[in-house]
């Protein structure tokens, strides 16, 4: 069992370095090739403003997960983490791929304590947004921080105590005009189809058809739209790939290398996003969760030969492989879905990333 080289890069570097070229190119090395083109030319397609607002937003939330909203479109859900295990909540996020035309957009926000059951005093937790021109050019346009303390203000009594919180605010904020491989804001309401069930279930059997057979190229290409956005939207370049903290997050692409096996929870319903512009499946709720979950999972076997060179790999199965022990993966995969006016036909809008979960750690 060949053993790879870990680096912790962000995809755009990383991938960049797998690339070694010999005389007789081996199956890793045509794949190398084509990853590496696969990204340069989503680089070299974003296009370029004289103006180039980027608009993050931090969270900062040791004692709590969370989930964020922007136009009614998920950012990020931070629910899936393992309670048992530390980490520093402190996470930055574009959000310029999901503002659209709008000036003025509403940001959504829930937490839920970490391992306990109800916030407490003094529990540090907050979200800014801030917009960004270039590295040292930043300004803070919006700053939520609940004022934990002993005494019985009214902000006190709406947090302290209670097993989850909710909120929201408006900020205003303006982007270039620039085209969008996928806009939602002007397509399909979905809500009104009346076969959209049907056509949902009938798109996520496609593309867990594409896991199932490790079809890389199609995976690729089923992608690609979204890869291309996310870098419009920090309007990346060549010489900054990884512009203002951005990057592809590498992790995505991990189950496009092997067969996987899909799975598509029976117990599912229909969940609309973006005012009806965006669908999903999720799992019905359960009452003893305050998240959202998807219903589509996949588990496969992470056999680290199959990777390019170069590509992050966490160092826990790492380890395992080293020793001989190929990490077995289940992956959440959240897919969001839209219809173009005048398309008869779903396409992939949106995915948000959840952690893989290791199946057979060694103790």
């Amino acid at each position: 069992m060949k053993v790879k080289r870990v680096v912790r890069l962000s995809i755009f570097h990383a991938l960049a370095a797998s690339l070694f070229l010999s005389c007789s190119q081996t199956e890793e090395e045509k794949i190398a090739i084509k990853i590496n083109t696969y990204v340069d030319t989503i680089v070299e397609n974003v296009k370029h403003y004289p103006e180039e607002p980027v608009f993050d937003l931090a969270v900062f939330a040791p004692g709590a997960k969370y989930e964020v909203r922007v136009n009614d479109t998920p950012i990020v859900n931070r629910y899936g983490i393992d309670d048992n295990k530390y980490y520093l909540r402190f996470k930055k996020f574009s959000l310029n791929h999901a503002m659209g035309s709008k000036s003025i957009h509403k940001v959504t926000y829930r937490m839920i304590p970490l391992n306990k059951k109800s916030f407490e005093n003094y529990d540090i937790n907050d979200i800014s947004i801030k917009s960004y021109n270039g590295l040292n050019d930043s300004k803070e346009i919006f700053l939520f921080e609940p004022l934990l303390t002993q005494k019985e203000d009214e902000e006190s009594k709406e947090y302290i105590g209670n097993n989850f919180y909710n909120g929201s605010f408006t900020f205003q904020a303006k982007l270039p005009p620039y085209k969008r491989q996928i806009d939602w804001s002007e397509s399909v309401n979905l809500q009104e189809q009346k076969n959209i069930e049907q056509e949902v279930l009938a798109i996520y059997k496609e593309i867990m058809h594409l896991y199932e057979e490790g079809d890389l190229d199609k995976l690729l290409e089923l992608y690609k739209p979204v890869f291309q956005d996310e870098a419009q939207s920090v309007y990346a370049t060549k010489e900054k790939k990884n512009r203002l903290g951005y990057k592809l997050d590498i992790k995505r692409l991990h189950p496009f290398f092997f067969k996987s096996q899909p799975k598509l929870d029976e117990n599912y319903t229909l969940k609309f996003y973006a005012n009806g512009k965006l669908v999903t499946l999720e799992k019905k709720s359960d009452s003893t969760k305050f998240y959202s979950e998807s219903a589509l999972s996949i588990r496969y076997e992470k056999d680290l030969d199959k990777l390019v060179d170069g590509m992050l790999v966490d160092v826990e199965h790492f380890n395992m492989y080293e020793k001989g022990i190929i990490p077995k993966i289940e992956q959440e995969l959240y897919l969001f879905f839209y219809k173009p006016k005048g398309s008869k036909s779903l396409k992939l809008a949106a995915n948000i990333y959840r952690e893989e979960k290791l199946l057979n750690p060694v103790e």
